[in-house]
């Protein structure tokens, strides 16, 4: 499924800065290759950590990439980024 273009993304979320807009866009389209090498989700959720994206546009990027085919994209999602290695707190 290809990316939003950044204006079909500021039309379905018209709050959204257009620069925040072509980030996230950005971001979509590096993890999208990202899978593309067969890399895991994981993966992807360590490199969106490194980039600086929070969990909630960690979230909204995993519900793209997950396709609209998926069931329950948004819960699928969240568990998908909160279960992830990258975003679980280290014990002290």
């Amino acid at each position: 499924m290809p990316s939003l273009t950044v204006e079909e993304l500021l039309a379905r979320v018209s709050v959204l800065p257009p620069e925040q807009a072509r980030q996230i866009v950005r971001q979509i389209d590096q993890c999208r290759r990202l899978l593309g090498t067969r890399a895991g989700m994981d993966a992807v959720q360590q490199h969106l950590k490194d980039q600086g994206i929070s969990v909630i546009q960690a979230m909204f990027i995993t519900t793209r990439l997950l396709g609209n085919d998926h069931p329950n994209k948004l819960r699928a999602a969240r568990k998908i980024v909160e279960s992830s290695p990258a975003r679980r707190r280290s014990a002290p």
